[in-house]
């Protein structure tokens, strides 16, 4: 089981152990919201099964996100973070036009990039999240790729050993750990964005309250690095 022993360990495990079951109360509630047919009426049933399958690949790489980092697999937990990502940004695409949804599902003229560049042009500077996914994403994908071997490096060392596989052994460096600190709390962000754009709006008192939870949990977390 990860925990952390850097400082402040105590609020981060808190942070660590409240979003994990954030990210479990939103998987069940989402398998109830999919199959909802007042919520879903207006789709047909081929891209039913789209979403579904788009909205449980998010929640199931957070899931083998969170398994892999409990066994100290660190790059493998960020292989699965990639993926999760990725779909958060295709699932916000495909809400912003059915034209979006359409063209994936039929394969046709499909970009992802172009569609996010359409949906920034069109969105007023006010209601822009500071926080960027895509750039999020990127910095995942860039380690992943192992295109900075300066910034991979240090946290692979641990006890004089160096780890450049799935499993950094038994004991993470500090700067690992710090790593996976970021790495969290930037997680949840791109989630939350996530839950809100589908889940927010008194659809389920669970999951509304694990959200106020960490939003509380995570505020704090908030105070203490900002």
């Amino acid at each position: 089981m990860f925990t952390y022993t850097i400082e402040n360990n105590e609020q981060l495990n808190k942070f660590y152990r409240e979003f994990k079951e954030y990210v479990k109360s939103f998987y069940n509630f989402s398998a109830k919201f999919l199959i909802n047919p007042t919520l879903m009426e207006k789709y047909k049933e081929h891209e039913k099964i789209a979403l579904i399958l788009i909205n449980k690949s998010i929640f199931q790489n957070y899931f083998n996100m969170l398994a892999q980092l409990d066994n100290n697999m660190y790059f493998s937990a960020l292989s699965c973070l990639e993926n999760g990502l990725y779909n958060i940004r295709l699932f916000k695409v495909l809400k912003s036009n059915q034209n979006n949804l359409y063209k994936y599902i039929k394969g046709e003229d499909f970009d992802l990039e172009k569609c996010e560049k359409v949906i920034e042009k069109n969105t007023d500077l006010d209601d822009k999240h500071e926080f960027s996914i895509i750039d999020f994403y990127n910095e995942i994908k860039s380690k992943n790729r192992f295109t900075d071997m300066s910034v991979i490096m240090p946290p692979q060392i641990a006890n004089d050993n160096l780890y450049m596989g799935l499993s950094n052994g038994n004991v993470l460096s500090d700067e690992l750990q710090d790593n996976i600190r970021k790495y969290i709390a930037a997680s949840y962000e791109a989630l939350s964005i996530h839950n809100h754009m589908f889940f927010n709006g008194g659809i389920d008192d669970a999951a509304e309250e694990t959200d106020g939870r960490m939003f509380k949990t995570f505020m704090e977390y908030v105070k203490h690095y900002s």
